[in-house]
């Protein structure tokens, strides 16, 4: 994507140099000798960034900054400033300018801070139009969050399921949200105004499984508990074989028999199962029964795993955060540009209820105290094994960033430095924490 820079100085031989740099950058660049119109230029033309005078006569960089603070979407400033201006810049940053230079600045260093500055922008906008995208979901978008073109699927997938009466076989990893999936289906169905039930299939012991599901004449079953609505099987493969067979006979007939009773009962409603496994290795290993898989799998719906779309997993925790945060009548979280690293760093084992997770801690540590997805992610993981995951990531990462770099500006250390925007007495002690040596990677 081009960038757009607005440069304003009164000083012709500063202002010329400065486009000249920046152009020669690929930079689309607009100059400016006062400031007067500048407000009106920003306003219409939307730069990506302005490089403004701190002094200028008329109306100041400061007073044109100042003016902009109301603004949509204000791009970032940076600030060329005299010495004697400097305090007047330090001013500047504190109400949330990016950076300032005094003159002569160095050119390279303007470059790569212009760089970071639009860089960081941008991902703050997408992050804003990520949040707003998030307060107008409704419905499905609602109960299924994501744009990759596997969920996208997915909801299409329940919107043409949920008004058929045929079972529905849900799989994916913990944590997927097949729960989810499967509550859609039953709340975009006719039966919407019946229970849904769901059974944790983990819990039966083989003589308990009987009177759970179609119960007594004293006591009722999840089927009965179910009637005219949904009954939900979670993990279906902890069923022992016997047990599938009973429920085989109530997928064929729609008819069960109480544990106390000869009499047939009959039942009206709809089955979906859900397992975190793969259903074929599921029946070559015959943990489930073909017949029933057979009845069972009728429909299918995969739920992806959320590392497979990043841009999900921003739009995922700002609703959350947003729900947490409404939940417990909180200010939500502002996501700062190293929480969004945090957040696509991270393989997310858990999927979206780790997610989840991390946004609940992080919204209420913040009632106490101002609290990083980091932090919420140390907290959230518990043994330090791991807890070392995640900056295990982030170490390899920028031990890549660094080799990288010191490769491509031939070792001049003071280059490798200015490129990553960090001090050269911060990278040597990076190389030295990351074991990388100068002379290896040359």
């Amino acid at each position: 994507m081009d960038k757009h820079v607005l440069i304003i100085d009164d000083e012709a031989g500063v202002r010329e140099s400065l486009a000249l740099l920046m152009s020669k950058q690929h930079w689309r660049v607009s100059k400016l000798a006062s400031a007067r119109q500048a407000k009106t230029q920003v306003l219409t033309q939307r730069p990506d960034l302005v490089i403004s005078d701190v002094r200028m006569p008329g109306i100041t960089g400061l007073q044109l900054f100042d003016e902009l603070h109301d603004m949509p979407e204000r791009p970032p400033f940076i600030f060329i400033s005299a010495h004697a201006d400097v305090s007047m810049a330090v001013a500047a940053m504190q109400k949330g300018a990016y950076t300032f230079f005094e003159k002569p600045y160095e050119p390279k260093r303007l470059l790569q801070d212009a760089k970071n500055a639009v860089d960081q922008h941008r991902l703050e906008q997408r992050n804003r139009l990520l949040s707003d995208q998030v307060a107008s979901l409704s419905g499905l978008d609602q109960m299924i969050i994501g744009n990759n073109t596997k969920l996208i699927k997915v909801r299409r997938l329940i919107t043409q399921f949920a008004e058929a009466n045929a079972p529905v076989m849900i799989s994916g990893e913990t944590g997927t949200g097949k729960e989810l999936a499967a509550k859609a289906l039953h709340a975009l169905s006719s039966r919407v105004q019946k229970p849904f039930i769901t059974v944790d299939c983990t819990t039966f012991s083989e003589h308990q499984f009987a009177q759970a599901m179609f119960g007594s004449q004293s006591q009722q079953g999840y089927v009965d508990k179910a009637a005219g609505g949904t009954l939900f099987l979670d993990e279906l493969r902890a069923f022992s074989l016997e047990q599938q067979g009973q429920l085989l006979r109530l997928l064929e007939t729609g008819e069960f028999q109480r544990v106390d009773s000869i009499d047939k009962c009959t039942a009206d409603l709809r089955i979906v199962s859900a397992t975190n496994a793969d259903i074929s290795e599921l029946l070559e290993s015959k943990v489930l029964r073909k017949d029933l898989v057979y009845r069972l799998d009728n429909l299918s719906l995969y739920m992806p795993p959320l590392r497979q779309s990043s841009d999900d997993i921003v739009l995922l925790f700002n609703h959350f955060l947003h729900n947490y945060s409404h939940l417990h009548a909180s200010p939500v979280p502002t996501l700062t540009p190293a929480d969004l690293s945090v957040l696509l760093i991270h393989t997310w084992p858990g999927n979206v209820r780790e997610l989840r997770h991390v946004a609940q801690r992080m919204v209420l540590s913040s009632r106490v105290d101002p609290c990083s997805v980091e932090e919420a992610l140390y907290g959230q993981a518990g043994p330090d094994t791991q807890r070392s995951g995640l900056r295990s990531a982030v170490a390899e990462f920028e031990k890549a960033l660094i080799s990288k770099a010191v490769v491509e500006h031939h070792g001049r250390m003071d280059d490798v430095a200015t490129a990553l925007s960090i001090g050269r007495r911060t990278l040597n002690e990076k190389m030295v924490k990351l074991d990388l040596d100068r002379n290896q990677l040359l």
